[in-house]
């Protein structure tokens, strides 16, 4: 009886250890074909080789043109950090290609620097207006008669270049133009402001030499349970007809992504902010609308989102508060 039992028990155990070995054979080891990380191919390649892969094209030098100068700027300038282990070890994980943007860290004052920097040693004599961002708002400063680059266009493609290394080695040349009386959206673009306490998203831009606000419209921002963040922040990505992906977050154990379509939780639009994974976007989910019901994410009617997305590009300032 004894021997029968001992039987019956190493044969369930052999069982259990075969369905763990099948289990683990599920799990991917090595990321599929035409995967990609912030645009870099990891296709075939194991958690290590890719972070390896991904980090060397991640560390190249920043190259911007402005007219016949070119500047070089490090990560170690805008003490810029990635997590790239996380990235890469979600793109693994998915069993359909795609590309998965790297969360990014860096100092924006030292940003500003280097942006203020190029313009110095480019300019002659002028100063273009800009965009200052307070706590709620932004605010335009006066331009001076002269020639220089925009430091809009420089700001933006450093941002781009820490998002997509594959633009870091060349980007357009930035010219050196001269510098308009009255600044414009075409010189400056629009600034985007968040009101948590509102649940009003604001869109200011350049009205004969002001800033004002263009256009207001009703979103919803994060649950107490997942607030939004706060802070000066910039859209980096900006995607049509988005997948929504679910996040590696407790609230999304179990889920499955889901494709372009009218049940997409993002909407028809995403506009992803350069850091705390979350952006501004559509939503099927209206009624939710002027409300705390996100995860950390600004929710927008889809067809508020779409004219937003026609407004702003990818280097549009965000302040939320």
């Amino acid at each position: 009886m004894i021997r029968r039992s001992l039987l019956i028990s190493l044969a369930v155990l052999a069982a259990l250890v075969s369905v763990s070995a099948a289990a683990a054979q599920d799990v991917p080891t090595v990321a599929v074909a035409g995967a990609t990380v912030a645009g870099i191919s990891i296709a075939g390649m194991d958690q290590a080789t890719a972070e390896a892969t991904v980090n060397a094209a991640l560390d190249q030098l920043v190259v911007i043109r402005v007219d016949d100068r070119v500047f070089k700027v490090s990560n170690e300038q805008l003490v810029a950090t990635y997590a790239t282990a996380a990235a890469v070890a979600e793109t693994i994980a998915r069993a359909t290609p795609g590309d998965k943007l790297v969360s990014t860290r860096y100092s924006k004052s030292r940003l500003d620097a280097a942006v203020a920097g190029i313009v110095r040693m480019t300019s002659t004599n002028g100063r273009a207006s800009e965009w200052k961002l307070g706590p709620r708002r932004p605010y335009l400063t006066a331009s001076k008669a002269g020639h220089a680059p925009s430091a809009t266009v420089i700001n933006r493609q450093l941002l781009s270049a820490l998002q997509h290394p594959l633009l870091r080695a060349e980007q357009a040349v930035v010219p050196i133009e001269k510098i308009p009386v009255v600044a414009t959206v075409d010189d400056l673009g629009v600034v985007v402001v968040v009101s948590r306490p509102e649940r009003l998203l604001r869109v200011w831009a350049p009205v004969r030499g002001k800033a004002k606000v263009i256009r207001t419209w009703k979103v919803a921002v994060g649950s107490p349970w997942y607030p939004t963040p706060t802070g000066h922040f910039t859209i980096v990505e900006m995607i049509t007809d988005p997948t929504w992906t679910p996040p590696d977050s407790d609230w999304a154990k179990g889920e499955k992504p889901v494709p372009p379509g009218p049940n997409n939780p993002l909407g028809t639009r995403w506009m992803g902010l350069d850091r705390d994974a979350i952006g501004i976007h559509g939503t099927p989910k209206t009624d939710s609308l002027g409300g705390f019901a996100s995860h950390g994410c600004i929710r927008m009617f889809i067809p508020s989102a779409e004219k937003l997305f026609e407004l702003v590009a990818s280097g549009t300032a965000v302040i939320i508060f």
